[in-house]
């Protein structure tokens, strides 16, 4: 099983396409999720490139670590798998809570991407009522977790997706089950305390420059709103939108239609 040590523990990585010389990338999963959720999206890549997956901290086959994963301790932990492999500046695309650690990623590292990519997710904070809900999410863990993750994911879907693809929201429930309290705990926290990354959007390092950041957005997304993308779907760094008019989970009920963006994105970086 492919790991590095790191904080006297162990994360997991996979490698497709090493033997390749085009720039590497990077997929980053989100929260509840693990390396294998691009497993989609991957099959209809033309993989003519590195690509690195990453179980980030407390989920998948990598270690918990405390009782709080910030962004900035798993992007530590995705340079870290970098560095072992000697992979060189590269394009990171995250999913959810892997794009909050892409932009920790581009914010500490910056010499080591060179294109960005949000994948249903914000550059934005946790305002103060999605902090609450946090707290909530932490107290149902705590009592009982199995039940929240039977109850979360299915919230990623709307109600015409949910029915839709009910197999696949199965297949992830029960892959989520293995995470640890603890490691669902250190996430939630974790993102609760993020900072504002609006900045890096609006003033990306010289790496990202010019227009070498990405977003995917879902018009239906039941967690973070079209309306609220649309606040900064715009910024000046950004040089690629796609608006889906699919939700959340765009690799699974977008899936055709989500890998040939990304490819798009990555053909204008050439």
């Amino acid at each position: 099983m492919p790991t590095i040590d790191f904080h006297g523990g162990s994360v997991f990585y996979l490698l497709n396409g090493a033997e390749h010389q085009a720039t590497p990338l990077v997929l980053l999963h989100g929260f509840l999720e693990e390396s294998s959720m691009w497993e989609g999206i991957m099959d209809r890549f033309l993989l003519d490139r590195p690509v690195v997956r990453i179980d980030l901290p407390g989920h998948g086959k990598t270690d918990s670590f405390g009782y709080e994963h910030t962004m900035d301790f798993m992007a530590d932990a995705v340079f870290a798998v970098l560095e072992h492999l000697q992979i060189g500046p590269s394009l990171v695309l995250g999913h959810s809570m892997g794009g909050y650690v892409a932009l920790a990623f581009a914010e500490q590292y910056s010499e080591h991407i060179c294109g960005l990519g949000l994948f249903f997710s914000t550059p934005e904070p946790d305002g103060a009522e999605r902090k609450i809900m946090r707290d909530r999410a932490a107290d149902l863990v705590k009592q009982n977790k199995n039940a929240f993750i039977r109850a979360a994911i299915p919230q990623l879907f709307d109600s015409e997706m949910r029915a839709k693809h009910k197999d696949e929201i199965r297949a992830q429930i029960e892959k989520s089950l293995g995470m640890s309290t603890q490691g669902i705990l250190a996430a939630i926290m974790g993102m609760k305390a993020r900072p504002d990354y609006s900045r890096l959007l609006a003033q990306p390092p010289a790496q990202l420059s010019p227009s070498r950041i990405a977003v995917f957005a879902g018009s239906t997304d039941t967690v973070i709103p079209f309306a609220k993308v649309r606040q900064w779907w715009e910024l000046p760094g950004i040089g690629y939108r796609y608006n889906s008019s699919h939700g959340h989970m765009g690799h699974i009920s977008d899936e055709e239609n989500c890998a040939r963006e990304i490819e798009s994105w990555i053909a204008t970086l050439s």
